[in-house]
């Protein structure tokens, strides 16, 4: 079976071992366990180094070899970090006619957060300014994957993904049982025209069962300044 060749794999001892690394419930690992199933976004998200086909299929090397992956994931990271893999799938704030819902299987890369994000399960770019200031067009987030729904908590931030869109939105409790309230930080409204006095990037509802992934955000990280050089004629010293 795929779930106990997993766990023999990185030597969880039980159900409870292998739910906290995945930030799931261990009533869900029973559960994939007794179905013989289990989520391919979650396994593949926490453990890139891991075939695709072999998880889809069973058949064939458990272990990628078609990249670094393999060699990064061999040896240890960094002493005292953690390395979180980088997706190349776009988070929209605030724009999301222009989201990438194109598959995010695959890491670009891996990055290396050191301390910080040692519970982090994948890492993507935000574009879009409906979460300003907190999350400015162009940084990077660190998230964690959320197993159970109900686990949510209300004025947290998530990354909410649907079949047609992947948001970053901070969630609120609805007044409609069945859906979250996706809250914006920019408070910016119109100046002018039949909208003036309201705000640009408007709560709405998402249906909690439209929600096929789920991500905790642990934090940012950002450039404050291009990382083009630009030479002036004066040159002052610090």
């Amino acid at each position: 079976m795929i779930l106990e060749k997993i766990k023999e794999y990185k030597k969880f001892k039980s159900n409870v071992d292998f739910a906290d690394f995945l930030g799931v419930s261990p009533q869900l690992i029973s559960k994939w366990g007794s179905r013989n199933t289990f989520d391919i976004d979650i396994l593949y998200s926490r453990l890139p180094e891991l075939s695709p086909d072999w998880l889809l299929t069973g058949a064939g090397s458990m272990l990628r070899t078609d990249s670094q992956l393999v060699t990064e994931f061999s040896t240890a990271p960094p002493a005292g970090g953690t390395l979180i893999p980088l997706y190349d799938g776009v988070i929209t704030a605030g724009m999301m006619q222009t989201a990438d819902m194109a598959t995010v299987g695959q890491p670009a890369e891996m990055v290396n957060a050191g301390d910080w994000f040692r519970d982090a399960t994948a890492a993507m770019r935000v574009h879009g300014d409906s979460m300003h200031p907190n999350y400015p067009s162009g940084c990077i987030v660190a998230l964690k994957v959320v197993g159970n729904k109900r686990l949510v908590i209300y004025g947290q931030d998530y990354v909410i993904e649907t079949e047609e869109y992947r948001t970053l939105k901070r969630i609120q409790r609805s007044v409609e049982q069945t859906c979250w309230l996706a809250c914006s930080t920019n408070t910016e409204m119109w100046e002018q025209g039949e909208l003036t006095g309201r705000l640009i990037h408007e709560p709405f509802d998402v249906h909690i069962d439209d929600v096929r992934m789920l991500y905790l955000v642990l934090g940012v990280v950002r450039r404050n300044h291009s990382s083009r050089i630009v030479y002036n004629q004066c040159v002052s010293t610090l």
